[in-house]
């Protein structure tokens, strides 16, 4: 493709006096393969033919002519007549930040889930605007709808209504598929740490010191879109972690609803670790975080326990950071770390520990039977042993485990063979 079709210019009407930031969507832009030539902002309400203002309408168009500029893409969502129109007169292709977003997440969809996640968002975008653009067909007005007869069009939406319900049942088997390993993984009652937080905020870099993991890092957006998960040792004991897609604002509910059954695996954590990239300015740091803690919200997260972790600290000075901590609300518990080079990282694996409370530290002896054997190898999978002694035919066991499987310890040993020893965090080395 030459590069000039993969020129573009963005423009962004607001209603308000409101700050205008279009960096979000310039980076979008560059992940998508395009190269901002120009930008465009108006402060107006909007106009009912172009959405902006004709006398900006003629500034984009010369814009487009001298740049050779191959599509414009709109910050606000414009109506399907409005689209029309300014393309029209432009003539090339009209864009919204939508339908910008569910490109970049195309181009890194790797799994058939998140495939199957941005064809739904796709079919209900489409779905939205459908009746519109069938109205537009039989006016004669709509491209690629030219020698569409009135019948073609009518059934057009009911089409696309059909495939969402093919698309949504695949996507429930899915969610069935996993809703039974989520069950499993209760069952088992090793606790699961969710990382959440603004896109590009350092999610994989952390999921992989964790984890030791090999996950994809990049700087730009959606990386990740798939849910990674990865069974890891904190201090000794086991933990499932997560890590989803990043958030980002303006992100509409069929987006949401789309990923909802990716994003729910945040909600069904033990403890949340919500990322914030701490070398941006105060407002940023702001206005991401109240960003995601809006998302989580959105997906049913209420009583999760939740940390900020201030991530990135090797890019800011002692001052800064210092600055940072004071306008994170009291609220929430912090925790400053570099997960690029491990600064701190220790903290935050204690308070994961102490934050989640599921282990307990205890001594029993039994009888050194094969079903004392199979819990002893559950004690190794899902706890962690510190010490075994045997004594003729009986044994001795020093762990830490779950509660359900420490309670199931307990049963199997006779009165006064089962005592607690400390807090799993206490006994931490």
């Amino acid at each position: 493709m030459n590069l000039r079709d993969r020129r573009v210019a963005v423009v962004c009407r607001l209603d308000d006096e409101s700050e205008v930031d279009l960096n979000e969507l310039v980076e979008l832009c560059k992940t998508a393969g395009y190269e901002v030539t120009h930008t465009l902002v108006q402060r107006r309400p909007p106009h009912p033919r172009y959405n902006i203002g004709p006398g900006r309408l003629k500034e984009l168009k010369t814009a487009v002519e001298r740049h050779g500029i191959s599509k414009v893409i709109f910050d606000n969502e414009i109506k399907p007549q409005q689209e029309y129109n300014v393309a029209k007169e432009l003539g090339v292709e009209v864009s919204t930040r939508l339908k910008l977003i569910l490109e970049v997440f195309s181009l890194h969809a790797s799994s058939a889930e998140a495939k199957l996640q941005i064809k739904l968002a796709e079919l209900k975008y489409e779905l939205s605007r459908a009746k519109e653009r069938v109205r537009l067909a039989k006016l004669g007005e709509q491209p690629g709808f030219h020698g569409l007869g009135a019948y073609e069009a009518d059934i057009y939406y009911r089409e696309i209504a059909r495939r969402i319900n093919h698309v949504s049942k695949k996507l429930e088997e899915v969610s069935r598929r996993k809703q039974l390993m989520r069950f499993k993984r209760e069952e088992s009652g090793i606790p699961t740490v969710a990382l959440a937080g603004y896109t590009n905020a350092g999610k994989s870099t952390l999921f992989n010191y964790l984890t030791g993991g090999a996950a994809e890092v990049s700087p730009k957006p959606f990386t990740t879109l798939s849910t990674r998960r990865r069974l890891s040792r904190i201090r000794g004991r086991p933990v499932y972690v997560t890590d989803t897609v990043g958030f980002i604002k303006n992100v509409p509910t069929l987006l949401i609803s789309a990923f909802h059954s990716t994003l729910q695996e945040v909600a069904y954590s033990n403890l949340i670790l919500l990322l914030v990239d701490s070398s941006e300015p105060n407002q940023t740091i702001l206005e991401k975080l109240n960003v995601s803690l809006m998302t989580l919200r959105r997906v049913g997260v209420v009583n999760t326990p939740l940390v900020v972790v201030l991530n990135k600290i090797d890019l800011v000075d002692r001052d800064r950071l210092a600055e940072i901590e004071s306008i994170i609300p009291k609220a929430y518990t912090t925790v400053a770390i570099s997960a690029l080079e491990g600064t701190n990282v220790e903290r935050l694996e204690e308070l994961i520990l102490r934050t989640l409370d599921v282990f307990l530290t205890f001594e029993a002896k039994l009888k050194a039977t094969h079903e004392v054997m199979r819990v002893l190898n559950e004690l190794h999978s899902a706890g962690r042993v510190y010490e075994v002694k045997y004594d003729g035919d009986e044994v001795v066991i020093r762990a830490d485990a779950p509660h359900a499987l420490a309670e199931r310890v307990r049963k199997m040993c006779e009165s006064g063979n089962f005592r607690v020893v400390e807090s799993a965090l206490k006994s931490a080395t």
